[in-house]
């Protein structure tokens, strides 16, 4: 989806380094169809994903709550819109109106279009498909930004000087620089390929604070490194590639700009044509769904300013015989994917933040607020539990399913 020219006139953003896509994905297994519809945008919001799945689900036939919704997380493009037009999104650090109102509405249309449009070609291409696993460790690239000091608080560092090294005595921060890929291939060749990494698209970043030297800085629209790295992964391997953010909300590119963007990319690209190339194939019999709704308590803050105590987010798994893919709301930090992955029934499982809505914002497992840093102030709209929420649920969706018999082992009615 490329940005046409009246949406650079009066935005923040002034030219296009590179386009934004709307991909989708559609799998079935003979009786159940799901889709995953995935934006290069900066995050997700629960009245924008029910109307398109709503698009989506009339377009295609595909159930409601089996139609999934994901951002890639790119700085460098506008939030994902208000289903009502009229309300104009802000950019997500600066406070900046990203259009004016009658190109805003035009956009938000022609991103539903563009969704449905992918949904509806994914749907009618249905293709008989094996699937092959693999994994590469990306290290170079991966910074978690909430280095803890001595004392167990957190100093956080958005851009290292050394990613290498810490300052002052700190402890690294956890981290997963695994990169995950999956690959569908049909007649033996890669037809789609998804590839998840836990980390930030902030390399090319839209607005740092005037005079700073912080970030290189860029008034251009672009895909960020995810979308280098799909172009890439195409050129290398052929078919289509599809990003699935990680939990990245305290994990950053170890260094910034379009260059960094480019090589970080370029490297991402070339460890998952490897780690294809060594994939394992697993037999998928059966696709299984499964959703939750978890009431996230919000801090005092932001009880007084909703005028709610509660925010209801959406849990969402897909299990693709022993591959499981966990979609969570919101910026989940990286200890969620860890834990969840540690108590999954499947060997294989893909934990994924910026799906569905936006949750809470930013969260992490319990102790992480009394440790202070970005990540831990007013981004972070719940309380202290509201991480291990979303993970018991996780946890409790993927378990029910393992536990469902198959088909012909279901007892006759």
């Amino acid at each position: 989806m490329g940005l046409p020219d009246w949406a650079i006139k009066g935005s923040t953003f002034r030219e296009v380094l590179s386009p934004l896509y709307t991909r989708v994905l559609v799998l079935g297994d003979g009786s159940r169809k799901v889709a995953i519809v995935q934006w290069d945008l900066a995050n997700t919001r629960e009245e924008t994903v029910a109307k398109v799945r709503g698009l989506v689900s009339e377009a295609t036939g595909i159930p409601f709550g089996d139609i999934l919704v994901h951002a890639a997380h790119t700085h460098s493009a506008p939030l994902s819109p208000w289903v009502d037009a009229s309300r104009i999104p802000m950019d997500e650090d600066h406070a900046v109106l990203a259009n004016p109102p009658e190109p805003y509405r035009l956009w938000t249309e022609k991103l539903y279009a563009a969704s449905v449009a992918a949904a509806k070609a994914a749907n009618a291409s249905l293709k008989p498909s094996s699937l092959e696993i693999g994994r590469a460790l990306v290290p170079e690239w991966q910074y978690n930004r909430r280095t803890r000091k001595p004392d167990g608080k957190v100093e956080t560092l958005f851009v290292p000087i050394d990613p290498y090294t810490m300052p002052n005595g700190n402890r690294f921060g956890p981290m997963d620089p695994t990169l995950t890929v999956l690959v569908l291939k049909q007649g033996g060749q890669p037809a789609i390929t998804l590839f998840n990494y836990p980390c930030h698209a902030v390399s090319v970043y839209p607005n740092p604070d005037p005079g700073s030297a912080k970030y290189e800085s860029s008034k251009a629209i672009s895909a960020d490194w995810p979308g280098y790295a799909a172009g890439q992964i195409e050129a290398r391997m052929g078919g289509r590639a599809i990003f699935l953010q990680g939990c990245a909300g305290d994990q950053v590119p170890a260094r910034r700009g379009v260059d960094a963007a480019k090589e970080m990319g370029t490297l991402i690209a070339a460890r998952a044509t490897a780690a294809a190339a060594r994939g394992l194939k697993v037999d998928v019999d059966r696709i299984e769904t499964n959703s939750g709704r978890v009431g996230l308590p919000l801090s005092l803050a932001q009880r007084a300013e909703k005028g709610t105590d509660l925010v209801m987010a959406e849990v969402q798994t897909f299990v693709l015989g022993p591959v499981a893919i966990v979609a969570l709301p919101g910026e989940p930090m990286i200890e969620l994917a860890m834990a969840i992955q540690k108590a999954s029934p499947y060997p294989h499982t893909i934990v994924m933040g910026y799906s569905n809505g936006g949750g809470v914002m930013y969260v992490g497992m319990p102790g992480e607020l009394a440790m202070g840093g970005y990540g831990a102030d007013s981004v972070a709209h719940g309380t202290d539990e509201c991480g291990v929420f979303l993970v018991n649920t996780a946890v409790r969706l993927l378990r029910e399913v393992a536990a469902r018999p198959a088909e012909h082992l279901k007892p006759k009615s």
